[in-house]
C-alpha cells in the first residue's frame, strides 16, 4: 500500500513538473467555485445555481489534466518514445485523475449541503455529477488523441460547454446533458440519463480504438 501511494505521488509530481503552470488551472477553477458557493449570498431558492455552477464550471475542466498528459505524446520528436509508455499507462492515469476530480466534487457537494441543507442537492444531481465527470474526461481524451493538438481540442470542449451553459441547453440541436432545473424523475429525465450513459460508452470505445491505432503507428 505504501509503495502504491508513493507511486501515485510521484506520478502527480511528474505531471506537475511537465505541465508547469497549466497543472494548477483545474485547482484554480475548483477554488473559484468553492469561493462562490461559500461566500456569494443567496437564499434557499438560489441554491440550485450552485449545482449549475459545479456542472458548468468545475466538471468541464476535469478533462484538463488527462488532455495535457496525453498531449505530451504529440510534441515534436517525442511520439516514438512516449506513445507506447503513455498508452500502456492510460488506464492508471485516467483512474487517478478521475479519483482526484471525484474528490473535488465530493468536497463541493459537502460544502453546498453544509451551507444550504440537504434539499440543495438532489440525489439525481449527485449521481449526474459523476456521469458528467466521466463524460468530459472521455471527451477530452478522445479529442486530444484524434486532433493531436491541445489548444484546438480544449477549444472544442470549452465551446461546447459555453454554448450549453449560456443557452441553458435550449439552442443547439444536439442531445443536452446538463440539468438546468431541479430534477424530478420522469421519462424525459430518464431519457437524458440514457443518452449520457450511451455517449460515455461510445466515447470509451472510440478512445480505446484511437489509442490502439496510435500505439501501432508508433511501433
Amino acid at each position: 500500500m505504501k509503495d502504491f501511494i508513493e507511486s501515485m505521488y510521484l506520478s502527480f509530481l511528474f505531471d506537475r513538473k511537465t505541465m508547469g503552470f497549466t497543472f494548477f488551472v483545474p485547482i484554480f477553477i475548483f477554488l473559484m467555485v468553492l469561493f462562490l458557493i461559500l461566500f456569494v449570498p443567496g437564499d434557499q431558492s438560489d441554491s440550485y445555481n450552485n449545482v449549475i455552477l459545479i456542472q458548468g464550471s468545475f466538471i468541464p475542466f476535469s478533462c484538463w489534466w488527462i488532455m495535457y498528459r496525453l498531449s505530451e505524446m504529440y510534441e515534436e520528436g517525442a511520439q516514438d518514445t512516449l506513445v507506447p509508455y503513455y498508452t500502456k499507462r492510460f488506464r492508471i492515469d485516467f483512474l487517478r485523475y478521475y479519483f482526484l476530480n471525484a474528490v473535488g466534487i465530493l468536497v463541493l457537494c459537502t460544502v453546498l449541503v453544509s451551507k444550504n441543507g440537504w434539499d440543495a442537492l438532489n440525489l439525481i444531481n449527485f449521481v449526474h455529477f459523476f456521469l458528467l465527470l466521466l463524460f468530459f474526461m472521455l471527451l477530452g481524451t478522445l479529442l486530444i488523441v484524434w486532433i493531436k493538438n491541445i489548444e484546438l481540442a480544449l477549444t472544442v470542449v470549452l465551446i461546447f460547454t459555453v454554448l450549453e451553459v449560456a443557452t441553458l441547453g435550449e439552442y443547439m440541436p444536439w442531445p443536452h446533458i446538463f440539468l438546468f432545473e431541479y430534477p424530478l424523475w420522469d421519462p424525459i429525465l430518464a431519457g437524458k440519463f440514457i443518452i449520457l450513459s450511451a455517449a460515455i460508452v461510445v466515447l470509451a470505445i472510440l478512445t480505446a480504438i484511437l489509442l490502439k491505432r496510435t500505439d501501432r503507428k508508433a511501433v
